[in-house]
């Protein structure tokens, strides 16, 4: 859901450009947006779409089931990065920076429009960033290993003096 319908309850165009943008982030990460939200620290698609942008890992998020290398004649993955470029474009936190629609829709479609580097998606900051890559590692750490600890009680009885 774009941030400024959260804040403000109120449908733009710019709303649903974000809604689209998160849409086919998912068809092509094969990731559901509120995925983790029982978590302590939620992370967006579009904050995993980011993450993956900036550090050039964008082709780990691929959802397998799209079968690109089926295809050789065809550079898919190339178009795959093309749509989580624009995907991030649609979701920018700024309504402002978002494209229309129609451009949205000329950026995937046509292959000699220049994509304009995106800005951070809503609700992420450095500090966001670092506490989802601690809970990574954490996760990461533990997953499969059997972890146990010990607990002590005592009890204390009181009595007036």
């Amino acid at each position: 859901m774009a941030p400024e319908y959260l804040a403000r309850g109120r449908l733009t165009e710019k709303a649903d450009v974000y809604s689209f943008g998160v849409l086919i982030l998912e068809v092509v990460t094969g990731m559901e947006n509120n995925k983790n939200k029982t978590t302590e620290y939620y992370e967006s698609l579009p904050s995993t779409a980011w993450k993956h942008f900036k550090q050039d890992t964008v082709v780990e998020m691929f959802d397998p089931n799209l079968m690109m290398h089926s295809y050789p004649n065809i550079d898919f993955q190339k178009y795959a990065i093309k749509v989580v470029h624009v995907g991030l474009l649609c979701t920018q936190e700024a309504p402002s920076l978002r494209p229309s629609m129609s451009a949205t829709l000329k950026m995937l479609a046509k292959d000699d429009v220049p994509l304009p580097a995106p800005s951070s998606p809503p609700f992420i900051d450095e500090k966001t960033m670092e506490l989802n890559n601690i809970r990574q590692r954490l996760e990461n750490h533990y997953d499969g290993d059997d972890c146990s600890s010990v607990a002590s009680v005592s009890h204390s009885d009181f009595y007036p003096r």
